[in-house]
């Protein structure tokens, strides 16, 4: 299962949601992945260049446009500088939820939208050297829970080619990225497991 949010905070009660819900359903058998956009450097300083030359490809229509299609809001009727507040949509809630009630103490303005969703969509965007990016990544599933993460790029292949060159070394030097696939079915590869559900799985009925 696929989910994105700005924050932790908020990544953390949609995890916990979910599998409470699964186990109740007898569905406990989940990956759980956040959505997120690395940039990645040799150091810190040249990371934070590149995040740097990455910001100014932002279009700040385009952006408002997307999150405006998210939202099912029309964000060009506000001001940058005014806060976006709850309200009831017949588009997707979640996005909307991250921005104004996921986070009671949070408040955010149109314009911090826009250049947050201009980069990395709804997920957050990690910047630094690849001790830095694996130190928080680990800490993400440390207090989130998630099993891992879905990938975005800023521009392409170059996010994938820094990821691929320089993070998944590290990665594998923890001992927290495989170095070769397991054998068998997906569901074997992802899980571990026989090819088949388990057998108290509602799917195994007859």
């Amino acid at each position: 299962m696929f989910v994105s949010a700005p924050t932790a905070a908020i990544v953390k009660e949609y995890v916990r949601d979910l599998r409470q819900r699964s186990a109740e359903l007898r569905r406990g058998q989940i990956l759980i992945f956040a959505m997120f956009t690395i940039i990645v450097a040799p150091g810190e300083a040249e990371a934070a260049e590149k995040l740097h030359e990455y910001r100014s490809y932002i279009d700040y229509e385009g952006a408002l446009a997307l999150m405006s299609g998210w939202t099912g809001i029309d964000l060009s009727s506000y001001d940058p500088d005014d806060e976006l507040r709850a309200s009831k949509t017949n588009a997707n809630l979640s996005a909307l939820e991250s921005f104004t009630v996921s986070e009671p103490d949070r408040r955010w303005k149109i314009r911090e939208i826009t250049e947050f969703v201009g980069l990395g969509g709804r997920g957050p965007v990690v910047v630094g050297s690849p001790t830095q990016v694996a130190d928080l990544l680990q800490q993400w599933i440390e207090e989130t829970d998630v099993d891992g993460f879905n990938l975005a790029y800023a521009v392409m292949p170059e996010t994938y080619e820094d990821i691929i060159d320089l993070l998944i070394p590290e990665l594998q030097r923890r001992g927290v990225y495989k170095k070769e696939y397991r054998t068998g079915s997906l569901r074997e590869k992802l899980f571990g497991q026989g090819p088949f559900l388990p057998e108290d799985h509602p799917g195994r009925r007859e």
